[in-house]
Parts: structure tokens; C-alpha cells; sequence
């Protein structure tokens, strides 16, 4: 009996040895997949936290893995941690994204229109062309960037990033204020205007981006929490970056201005202390000669 029991110890613990590596082997490529996708924007992003030990990373899912082998950690742990890479990594890319074509349309209507109120026919006709081409581009430079075959080119990430880059376009041409307040002179104007047109772009784009990937990306389940957490979050940056932006141009102006004012009231003073010296000059030589004349 004692050895009965002894060899089906060996058999369980032979199996679950066994089962362990199948799964750590499991776990290894699927981090290793998750890797192979981050293209010069994901990667750039990984070795910033990797670098100040802030948020998921990729070390830090090694460790993870590290630690199911132990034992230390269930299956289901390891495999939620690496989940929760992945998602992370590609939120924050779409939200660099995003920001790039937020501030391309605004580029581009303000040029077009200055900092005057933008009409829907106009923000479609400008801010969403812009807004398509960039973020299609530059998602597509991020898929040519990755160690995937043939992903540069997928049409259906093509069409998500149309999409989702026409919108963020159009809405960030209609929002487009950020500079209203440097006209004025206001530098608070400017901050306001800046934040309130990345949060109602970040807004935007962060809720269309998950829902074209939830409608179009068979693996994605539309969930009402992700969706929100996915908006606010690119609301709560996108609106920092624009009220940033706001009064980085205001300063700019502002500066510039100064310099300007400074410039124009030197040479201003150099010119009348010029002209002060030569009437000068010339008074004290007319007296001269008279003097000697008499």
C-alpha cells in the first residue's frame, strides 16, 4: 500500500512538473508574441519605464514568469499580468497617436482659418483628411517597426486607424481655440482654451479608437468600464498636453513680444541720445566759431 501510494505521489507530482513547463512554455510565447508587436513607439515607451521603474514592463513580466516557475504565483496570475502589458502598450500608443493627430489638425486648420471658430463643413473638409492620414501613417510606421511578418499593411488596422483618425481630426478642428487667448494677451485664456480642446479631443478619440477596435477586432469584447477608462485617460493627457501647448505659445508670444518691445526702445534711445549728441555738437561748434569770429 505504502508503495502504491509513494509511486502515485511521483506519477501527480511528475504531472504536475510537466504541466507546469507546458504552461510556462505557453506563457514565454505568448509574452514573446506580445513583445514582437511593439514597432519604435512601444518600444521607445517600454525602455522609458524599464528605465525609471514606472508602470508594466516588459522585465517585469520576465519576473513574473520567473516567479510561476517558482511556484510563487498562479497560472492565471502570470497570464493576467501579461494581458495587462499588452493593453497598457497598446493603449499608450494609440494615445501618442491620437495626440500627433489631434495637434496635426490643429496645425492645419489654425493655418488655414487662424484662431476664429471652425464650422463642421470645414472641420470635415480640413481636420478630417489630416486626422485620417496621420493616424493612419503613423500606425502603419509602427506595424512596419515591429518583428511581425506582413503587418505593416493590414487593411483592417488600415481602416481602424481611417476611422478613428478622421474623427479625432474633425473634432479637433472644430475645438481648435488653443491660440484665441494669445490674440488677447490672456495667458489663462490660453491655457483654457488649450485644455478644453484636449479634453474634448482626447475624449473623442480615446472612446472611437476602442470602439472601432471593439467592433472590428474579433479578440476585443466591448466592455462599458474599458471604455471609460479608455476615454478618461486619453481626456486627462490630451487635456494637459493642450493646456500645455496653450501657454507654451502664449510664453512664445509673449517673449517674443518683449524682445520686440526691448529691441525697438533701445534702438529708439540709441537713435534720440545720437541726436542729442550731434545737435549738441553742433551747437558748441557754432558758439566756437563766433567766439573766434569776434
Amino acid at each position: 500500500m505504502t508503495d502504491m501510494l509513494t509511486s502515485t505521489d511521483l506519477s501527480n507530482s511528475a504531472y504536475a512538473l510537466n504541466k507546469t513547463d507546458i504552461n510556462h512554455e505557453y506563457l514565454e510565447q505568448k509574452l514573446e508574441n506580445v513583445k514582437d508587436k511593439q514597432g519604435f513607439i512601444g518600444n521607445i515607451w517600454n525602455d522609458f519605464k524599464e528605465a525609471f521603474d514606472v508602470g508594466l514592463s516588459a522585465d517585469d513580466c520576465d519576473s513574473m514568469l520567473n516567479k510561476y516557475k517558482k511556484g510563487e504565483i498562479s497560472f492565471d496570475e502570470a497570464l493576467d499580468y501579461i494581458e495587462q502589458f499588452d493593453k497598457k502598450q497598446d493603449s499608450t500608443t494609440n494615445l501618442i497617436t491620437n495626440i500627433l493627430t489631434g495637434v496635426a489638425a490643429i496645425a492645419t486648420t489654425v493655418l488655414s482659418f487662424g484662431t476664429g471658430s471652425v464650422g463642421v463643413l470645414a472641420a470635415l473638409k480640413y481636420g478630417a483628411p489630416i486626422g485620417a492620414f496621420v493616424k493612419a501613417s503613423a500606425k502603419t510606421l509602427e506595424r512596419a517597426t515591429n518583428n511581425v511578418d506582413n503587418d505593416a499593411l493590414d487593411t483592417k488596422q488600415i481602416a481602424k486607424d481611417v476611422i478613428s483618425g478622421a474623427v479625432t481630426g474633425a473634432t479637433s478642428a472644430v475645438s481648435s481655440g488653443v491660440g484665441a487667448g494669445i490674440k488677447n494677451g490672456l495667458v489663462l485664456q490660453s491655457v483654457k482654451n488649450g485644455a478644453k480642446c484636449g479634453l474634448s479631443c482626447g475624449a473623442v478619440s480615446g472612446a472611437m479608437t476602442y470602439l472601432t477596435d471593439a467592433a472590428l477586432e474579433e479578440d476585443v469584447d466591448f466592455n462599458v468600464g474599458d471604455l471609460a477608462k479608455t476615454t478618461a485617460m486619453n481626456a486627462f493627457v490630451s487635456g494637459s498636453v493642450g493646456a500645455l501647448v496653450g501657454g507654451g505659445l502664449y510664453g512664445n508670444a509673449k517673449l517674443a513680444g518683449n524682445i520686440g518691445a526691448s529691441t525697438t526702445k533701445t534702438a529708439t534711445q540709441t537713435i534720440i541720445s545720437d541726436s542729442a549728441s550731434s545737435s549738441t555738437r553742433k551747437i558748441l561748434g557754432n558758439a566756437e566759431k563766433n567766439i573766434l569770429a569776434a
